[in-house]
C-alpha cells in the first residue's frame, strides 16, 4: 500500500486531550515514528505525515480526529 501525505488535527482542544496518546500510539505502530512536526496551536496540527489508507482509517475512527489527505 502506498503512503499518502496527510495532516492530522482535532475538532477541538478537548478531543485533542482525549485522543492524542492514542493517535501517537497508532502512528508509532504503523509508521515506526511517534513524533512529527506539529503546530503550537491548540489543538495542534501534525504535518508531513505519510500514512497508508489503513492507518488513515484507524485515525478517522477516533472521535474528534480529523485526517486530511494533501493533494499534489
Amino acid at each position: 500500500m502506498s503512503a499518502k501525505p496527510t495532516s492530522i488535527t482535532y475538532q477541538d482542544p478537548e478531543k485533542w486531550e482525549q485522543n492524542r496518546e492514542k493517535v501517537y500510539e497508532i502512528l508509532e505502530q504503523d509508521t515506526g515514528r511517534r513524533e512529527y512536526p506539529e503546530t503550537r496551536s491548540l489543538p495542534p496540527i501534525l504535518i508531513g505525515v505519510e500514512l497508508t489508507e489503513d492507518t488513515i482509517g484507524k485515525l478517522r475512527a477516533l472521535d474528534g480526529v480529523v485526517v486530511r489527505i494533501q493533494d499534489d
